[in-house]
């Protein structure tokens, strides 16, 4: 496990995320997200710092605003618990941006959608490769009035704590504002709020296996979240890191048991063989329940699975990074 001991910081510029205004015909105002400070890396349950800077042009009246901040993170991180902000701006002073309530909906969203559904749909998860993410919307305690020509800045600092398992993700950061929400229709897409996601940030010295959001996994498991008595797929993409398997591949998996024991399953037939899957090329999976492919008794129960592929005649080992290395599976409800 890698452990770091500089916390080293990355700056988001403007000039990488700034979406050009555009004035078509009709006045409006355009928010510009100008930089995002934050570290690369923390410890498992030690709180993140960040600092968000961005401002307004105002180009017509706006009255009863408020400044909107979203974070996309795991939701292991429970970040709607633990996450504080607090905001200062030259021209209104400065205060705490808290959870906007969860029914209030979020403007040109369709007004069907909350916020955080809503920039879930608009956003999604990003550039992350794991659907386990949740988008939480902050906006200030108060409102503002924003008169035209008003050319406001904001400062937001954030604290949030991480939560304790191993994880790579990439943040998604969003301001906005509670009267134009996410509306892409007056001056253009993108014109009345700003979408940033980041660098890969890690998460160590935490508990378990290593939960990768960022790069393309040579395996993984679905559903992400599973215990031994769901029915899971695991699929290896032999294209991630070619290696020395041909079509014939076959799991070699040890289920670790509650109880200490282990209970290793590695045999060369059908059962075990995965499967191409048709459409993808270099990928293959096999569909088993836990409980039976490993034969547990009443009152028995697997906390973890190590697993590696390898050929019919059991010579070639194919773990992590192509190593012997087993790949890890934790069992995981939450």
């Amino acid at each position: 496990m890698k452990t770091f001991t500089k916390r080293k910081k990355t700056r988001y510029t403007l000039a990488k995320y700034l979406i050009a205004c555009l004035v078509l015909a009709v006045t409006t105002h355009c928010v510009f997200l100008d930089n995002v400070d934050q570290p690369d890396t923390v410890k498992a349950g030690e709180t993140v710092h960040m600092t968000l800077q961005a401002h307004v042009n105002v180009s017509e009246d706006r009255t009863n605003v408020r400044f909107i901040i979203a974070l996309l993170v795991p939701r292991s991180w429970k970040a709607g618990e633990t996450m504080q902000m607090t905001y200062s701006a030259p021209d209104f002073g400065s205060g705490k941006l808290v959870q906007i309530p969860a029914n209030v909906r979020a403007p040109q969203s369709g007004n069907t959608l909350t916020w955080s559904p809503a920039l879930m749909n608009k956003f999604g998860i990003g550039p992350n490769l794991i659907d386990d993410m949740e988008w939480v919307a902050f906006w200030t305690q108060e409102t503002y009035n924003l008169p035209n020509g008003d050319k406001p800045k904001i400062t937001a600092q954030i604290a949030l704590k991480s939560g304790l398992q191993n994880m790579k993700f990439k943040f998604g950061y969003f301001i906005g504002s509670s009267i134009d929400g996410l509306s892409d229709f007056l001056g253009g897409p993108g014109a009345l709020y700003k979408k940033l996601f980041t660098d890969c940030f890690e998460v160590t010295d935490g508990q378990g296996d290593v939960q990768d959001f960022c790069n393309p996994p040579q395996t993984f498991v679905d559903p992400y979240h599973s215990n031994d008595n769901d029915i899971i797929t695991l699929t290896y993409d032999r294209d991630i890191i070619p290696g020395p398997l041909a079509d014939d591949i076959y799991l070699c998996a040890s289920a670790q048991l509650t109880n200490g024991k282990t209970k290793t399953i590695c045999e060369p037939t059908d059962k075990h063989r995965l499967k191409k899957v048709n459409g993808a090329q270099g990928r293959f999976e096999i569909t088993f329940w836990p409980r039976a492919y490993f034969e547990l008794a009443s009152g028995e129960s697997i906390s973890q699975l190590t697993y590696y592929f390898t050929d019919s005649s059991g010579a070639v080992k194919v773990g992590y990074a192509n190593t012997e290395e087993p790949f890890v599976y934790t069992f995981r409800c939450e």
